[in-house]
């Protein structure tokens, strides 16, 4: 079994609960192990899916995990987690929910040509909230929240006088 181990496409450690469902192939069975070094996270928390629902076989021991029962559970863990926001809302990654912006302000940063990001301030707990946006939907934004864009120079080095 060690040799299967090391076989497996080891992942750095990662706190995000979000794990990589593709890489769990769909035609193959994983021990608790196994599905842990191929995610990244510890078999501890692969025990705690089954707890909370993943689906194994348990007839003998070692306990095995279809791919196709993880991948499914991981999928649904994840659209589960998703919130989307309205039109007049911004996500606060504090209060982790959609939020209105302070008094309806907002700024505009573009980051691209045809990208770019709205920040304001969360009304519940003051923290900065975000919304990316393409660059077309500019107007619609406009006419939600009271809009501006930033006039200042991003580097000193943009300045004809530096300090």
């Amino acid at each position: 079994m060690n040799g299967l181990l090391s076989e497996l496409k080891k992942v750095e450690s990662t706190t995000m609960s979000n794990y990589n469902h593709n890489l769990i192939k769909i035609h193959r069975n994983y021990s608790f192990e196994e599905l842990a070094c191929v995610l990244g996270a510890h078999k501890n928390t692969v025990a705690n899916w089954v707890k909370d629902g993943l689906p194994c076989l348990k007839e003998q021991r070692p306990f095995l995990i279809l791919g196709t029962d993880a991948r499914v559970f991981l999928k649904a863990q994840r659209v589960g987690k998703k919130q989307k926001c309205k039109p007049d809302e911004l996500f606060c990654m504090r209060c982790k929910a959609p939020t209105k912006p302070a008094e309806n302000f907002v700024e505009y940063t573009a980051l691209s040509a045809t990208k770019g990001r709205l920040t304001g301030f969360c009304v519940r707990c003051e923290c900065v909230v975000n919304k990316f946006i393409g660059s077309e939907s500019l107007e619609r934004y406009a006419a939600t929240f009271d809009l501006t864009k930033p006039t200042g120079l991003r580097h000193i080095n943009d300045s004809n006088n530096p300090l």
